[in-house]
C-alpha cells in the first residue's frame, strides 16, 4: 500500500460583509488534502498534473506552497470514486516509489 496525500476540490462557506452592514454567507470552491492509502496494484498510468489556469492558482495558494509538485494517477476498477485522482507528489518521486514496490 502507498501512503500518499490525494488533492481535492472542496466547497467552503464563509461570512461576507457587504456595504450595507449585512452579513451574508458565501461559497467558494478551494482545494484541500487528505491522506490516502493506495493499492498500487489498481494503478493504471501516472502523469505529472499541472494546475495552469488562473483560478485553479489562486485555491491552491491558500493551502499549498508554489513550489508544490502534483501527479495525476489513473486507477482501474469499478467505484463510487473517480478513476483519476490528483496527489501532492511529483511524478519523479511516484514513478521511484512504483518501480521500488
Amino acid at each position: 500500500m502507498l501512503k500518499l496525500n490525494e488533492i481535492y476540490q472542496t466547497t467552503v462557506k464563509y461570512e461576507s460583509l457587504q456595504q450595507s452592514d449585512k452579513v451574508s454567507m458565501q461559497r467558494r470552491t478551494t482545494y484541500e488534502s487528505r491522506e490516502c492509502m493506495l493499492n498500487p496494484d489498481y494503478i493504471v498510468a501516472i502523469y505529472p498534473h499541472y494546475f495552469e489556469s488562473s483560478s485553479d492558482r489562486k485555491m491552491l495558494a491558500d493551502k499549498f506552497k508554489g513550489t508544490e509538485q502534483f501527479a495525476r494517477i489513473v486507477l482501474d476498477g469499478n467505484s463510487f470514486r473517480s478513476s483519476e485522482i490528483i496527489v501532492s507528489m511529483s511524478y519523479e518521486k511516484l514513478a521511484r516509489l512504483l518501480v521500488e514496490t
